[in-house]
């Protein structure tokens, strides 16, 4: 058991304090897909410790019972009998059932953001086909007769981008399509169902850091790895350019729809002013993402083997001085 409230313990305190580390990243122009994956990663293996951790409860000990069962039922007996719980027994029955209800809730919430991303995606649709002219293409474009400048995406089973013509008419050729692949890039990325995840997350355990920023550290790192995408193609100048302009007259996109320049714009425009926006190669970023990768995966074992030592030095010492 002491196992087994060390990890747990290990991971909390990790999911503690990475948000900061995470953030400073962007803030120092970390490349954001490596973030995102450092992010995905970190929130992944706490999930499937838990959940490992939680089957471990559940699977028969020594004495023929599961442990959580054991634990249950000393908890309900101290209570019966009125005396309290032993504190490592009470505390780990609530840790459990906080986490539970988290992992519950997480689900809930994510498949709800998806259900609207498919209300969106078909109420739009539907005013698309009458207001808009649709350019086809792997990722189709809706124009819509607009003098301001609008640019978003819209997620579905066939995702879409939609622009005004006032865009064509304010920017110059190179940074409408900037602008453009910016939007394709999401689609690409499937950052709207990162939104979506980080989105569920804060809504089932705010209290939590990682899961609590997780909005808008993610909504952060997918404009910045957009905006890097477009940059490669279409040069940072000209992505700047287009995100000053649009960022003048703000319009704000339906949510969950990612829209341009909603996010972070100052940041994004120290990001575009650096060189490494768009000379990272491939083989580079794939080495940062699974540098990223293994940081995360190790993270929250290290925690928990941190927590464990620490209780066992505790003991000693206490031991010790008794």
């Amino acid at each position: 058991m002491t196992g087994l409230l060390s990890l747990l313990f290990g991971v909390l305190a990790v999911a503690w304090c990475t948000p900061p580390i995470l953030h400073a990243l962007l803030r120092r122009g970390v490349d954001p897909q490596g973030v995102l994956v450092l992010w995905g990663v970190l929130v992944s293996t706490s999930f499937f410790t838990v959940t490992g951790s939680l089957l471990a409860a559940l699977l028969p000990t020594h004495s023929g019972l599961p442990w959580l069962l054991q634990l249950l039922h000393h908890c309900w007996n101290s209570l019966r009998h009125g005396f309290a719980p032993q504190v490592h027994n009470l505390t780990a029955a609530l840790l459990l059932s906080i986490l539970v209800s988290a992992v519950v809730l997480t689900v809930r919430n994510l498949v709800h953001h998806l259900h609207r991303q498919r209300r969106l995606h078909r109420r739009q649709v539907e005013l698309l086909r009458i207001a808009a002219r649709a350019a086809p293409g792997p990722i189709p474009t809706m124009w819509l007769p607009h003098a301001g400048l609008l640019a978003y995406s819209v997620a579905g089973r066939r995702g879409f981008v939609v622009v005004s013509e006032g865009l064509r008419e304010q920017l110059s050729d190179t940074g409408c399509a900037a602008v453009i692949e910016h939007e394709r890039a999401h689609l690409r990325g499937r950052h709207h169902l990162l939104v979506g995840l980080a989105e569920a997350l804060a809504a089932s355990a705010p209290w939590l850091p990682l899961t609590g920023h997780s909005p808008t550290l993610v909504r952060t790192a997918v404009e910045l790895a957009a905006d890097r995408t477009a940059a490669r193609t279409y040069g940072a100048v000209t992505v700047r350019s287009a995100l000053l302009a649009m960022s003048q007259t703000p319009r704000t996109a339906p949510p969950p729809a990612l829209g341009m320049a909603q996010e972070c714009v100052a940041l994004r425009l120290r990001h575009l002013r650096s060189s490494r926006a768009t000379v990272a190669r491939l083989p580079r970023r794939m080495l940062a993402s699974g540098l990223a990768a293994l940081v995360g995966l190790s993270l929250p074992v290290a925690g928990g083997i941190g927590v464990l030592l620490m209780t066992e030095v505790a003991v000693c010492f206490s031991a010790l001085g008794g």
